[in-house]
Parts: structure tokens; C-alpha cells; sequence
């Protein structure tokens, strides 16, 4: 193998298949290739297609494998509002760990054959500690948003494939995090790990990158009535649960006189919403948020991190319906109480809910006064470039 420039340093970012996990890891990617570093995707699923569409080489970790039939269980079992948040967690906390055992062999594979320097991975995918420590590599939890705990992993010996490579024992933790909350956020956010921690937090300012996509000439400016944006996520079954729940939203969004934009994962909404009036745009191809965000009053999401961050970056108020359990609860709580949102129970979700919600997103001051307040912090955070090369120093002394 060639031998890299001295100062080169190989990052291996790895994700789960869900589209939403693998764009808050794009930003950093990109500026790890503008500073002169080698960068490589090492993931499944549509994670490759979007880390590939992004202009980054990806590699499969697990060829021939259903890696995101766990997701798309997991989209479909954990929506209903009788479920307890105990149980959603216990599913979520499965779901995660099924992913990382069908990817841990081929992650371990590509983090050592590639030599990798720098492994970073999300929360919700601990296994990419575990390649981390049998490649010798600097570990990175990448935040996609608010902070919370690393999901813990489900076992308690080191698997073979980690041990092969002479690992003893479970790493309990990372030597990095990447927080991408800002404090005002982060002084409400219930799932903040407290106290001391035995590795370094480094912020770093979030990118409100959705991906690429064709933009319609209508997206890149404003009209005579309030442009409200609605979106339940990335995920096509998520969508296709939540129709009548959509429909009323739509409604509601009519009534306060606004264009209504809905976008989806890919489901046919137009068969299953119905007529609406002219006023609403049912997307069928991919519009990335941040191309039409900028020219929105307001926005009306499911609770994904990635929504909120994109939302939260260009000041737009929103209102938070969260359809499921675990980080959308948070993430509607922190957008209620930092004042940069209105929450809307899914249970009680009408066209007359949802429009007062609305109502109150697009005409009641400080809602969009708290949203730009936070677009103003999230802007003052460090830039990915100069977070990239405090790692790029961290890594060159773990290698020492």
C-alpha cells in the first residue's frame, strides 16, 4: 500500500441505514477532505446512496444482507400511541443492536484493512467503538443533533472478530464525542449526560445538509401567503402509517390560509391524501429541506433531529407532532421549551389542533424570535474545519 503524506490522516465514518443518520455526518466528512485527509463511508443500506451522492467513496460492510429491514420494523412497531416509552427504547435499543451485528464483521474488516485513523460513528451505533479499538484508531461518537448517552452495548464479551485483532476488553466509551447542540438547547435537554465524563466533548457546528436534490424555481422564494412545510421523515412505512394524521395537518395548515408543501420518503401521497386546493404542493420526488426551509414561515415535522437542526439553523419556527417514542418526545420538549416550537399530541392531532398550532408558529412573535436566537448560536459554533484538525491532532497522538 502507498504511503501517505506525514500529515494525512485516514477518517472511516460508519452509520446506520437510515438516511436521517448519515447526513449530520456529511459536513464533517466534506471538510476532512477540503483540509488534505483521506475519507472513506463504511456502511449499508441507503447510507452508501447517500453518502455516495454526496460526492464520498463508501464501501458495503454487509453484502448481501436486509440490513435495514431492522429500521423498517422499527418504523412500523414503534408509532402507536399506547406504546410506553419503556417498551419503544427496549425495541429501539434491538433494533440498533440487530444492525450493528449484521455490519460489526465488515466494519472491523475495512477499519483495519483501510488503516484508519479516526472512526467516527453516531450514538445509536456503538459497534463502531468496537472497530475503532480493533483498527487502533481514534474512537468519535458523532452527535446528529442533541446529546445523549451512547446506546450500550448488548453484550457482555468481546465478540470473536473484535477479539481476533486483540481486544480483551468491552470499551465502555469513546475517546471523542462531537456535540452539535448548541447550550441554550442543551440546558433544557433531559438526556444530557450529567457530570464529569472520561473523554473529551468537542462542539461543533451543525450543517443543515439534506442531501441533493432538484429544487422547483417556486422553492427559492417566498409568496403573498405563509409558506408552512410539512414532513413526517425520511421513511416511506413511517409515511404510509400516518396518512390521516397528514390529512389533518394539511387541513389545518389550509385553514390558517398558508401553502402547504408536504414532502415524503418516497410514498405516493397523492393517491392516499386526496384533493386538497390549489394552495398544496403534495411533493413526489426528493426536495431537500434546506432548499425550501429558507423561504418557509414555518415547519411541521414528526420530531427527527435532522428536521429540527435544519429548521433551528435558518430561524423557522416549528410545530413538533412526535410520532414516536424515544428522541422525538425530547426533541419536541427542548423545541417547546427553548420557545422555538409548538408540540401537538399525535393523539389529539385534528385539523383544528394542528391549525392553532400553526396559528401560533406563524403569527405569535417569539416563536420565531427564539428560532433566530438559536440559528444565531448554532452559526457562532466552531466550523468543521478547525473541529477536524483538533482530531486530526488527537489521532496523530493516540497513534504515538
Amino acid at each position: 500500500m502507498t504511503e501517505r503524506h506525514p500529515g494525512t490522516m485516514r477518517f472511516l465514518f460508519t452509520t446506520t441505514p437510515g438516511f436521517s443518520h448519515t447526513v449530520p455526518l456529511v459536513p464533517l466528512a466534506h471538510a476532512a477532505r477540503l483540509a488534505g485527509h483521506e475519507v472513506l463511508f463504511a456502511a449499508g443500506g441507503p447510507a452508501l446512496t447517500a453518502a455516495t451522492e454526496a460526492g464520498l467513496n463508501a464501501v458495503d460492510v454487509a453484502p448481501g444482507q436486509d440490513i435495514t429491514a431492522p429500521y423498517v420494523r422499527l418504523a412500523t412497531t414503534a408509532i402507536g400511541n399506547e406504546l410506553s416509552v419503556e417498551f419503544v427504547m427496549k425495541q429501539v435499543f434491538g433494533a440498533f443492536g440487530e444492525i450493528g451485528d449484521m455490519m460489526l464483521p465488515g466494519l472491523v474488516q475495512a477499519a483495519r484493512d483501510w488503516r484508519a485513523d479516526v472512526v467516527l460513528y453516531p450514538p445509536m451505533l456503538p459497534v463502531g467503538l468496537l472497530a475503532a479499538r480493533a483498527a487502533g484508531s481514534l474512537a468519535v461518537a458523532h452527535g446528529i443533533g442533541l446529546r445523549h448517552p451512547v446506546f450500550p452495548l448488548l453484550t457482555d464479551v468481546v465478540p470473536p472478530v473484535v477479539a481476533e485483532a486483540g481486544v480483551t476488553e468491552l470499551p465502555r466509551h469513546p475517546d471523542v464525542e462531537l456535540s452539535l447542540g448548541p447550550e441554550s438547547l442543551e440546558k433544557v435537554n433531559p438526556t444530557a449526560p450529567e457530570g464529569a465524563l472520561p473523554y473529551d466533548v468537542l462542539t461543533v457546528r451543525p450543517a443543515s445538509y439534506n442531501g441533493g436534490g432538484l429544487v422547483p424555481a417556486w422553492a427559492l422564494k417566498a409568496t403573498d401567503r405563509p409558506r408552512v412545510l410539512v414532513t413526517l421523515g425520511s421513511v416511506p412505512a413511517h409515511n404510509d402509517n400516518q396518512v390521516d394524521l397528514l390529512r389533518e395537518v394539511v387541513l389545518g395548515a389550509e385553514e390558517q390560509g398558508a401553502e402547504v408543501v408536504v414532502t415524503s420518503g418516497g410514498s405516493d401521497l397523492r393517491a392516499k391524501l386526496g384533493g386538497f386546493s390549489e394552495h398544496v404542493r403534495l411533493m413526489d420526488t426528493f426536495l431537500p429541506l434546506s432548499a425550501v426551509l429558507p423561504s418557509c414561515s414555518a415547519i411541521v415535522h414528526h420530531g427527527g433531529m435532522s428536521t429540527m437542526f435544519s429548521a433551528l439553523a435558518v430561524g423557522v419556527p416549528q410545530v413538533v407532532i412526535p410520532t414516536s417514542k424515544g428522541d422525538a418526545l425530547t426533541n419536541a420538549q427542548v423545541a417547546e421549551e427553548r420557545g422555538a416550537g409548538v408540540v401537538v399530541d399525535p393523539a389529539e392531532c385534528s385539523a383544528a389542533t394542528a391549525g392553532e398550532a400553526i396559528r401560533k408558529a406563524l403569527q405569535e412573535p417569539g416563536y420565531r424570535a427564539a428560532s433566530e436566537d438559536v440559528a444565531a448560536e448554532l452559526a457562532a459554533m466552531p466550523d468543521p474545519l478547525d473541529v477536524v484538525g483538533q482530531l486530526a491532532r488527537l489521532a496523530r497522538a493516540h497513534r504515538a
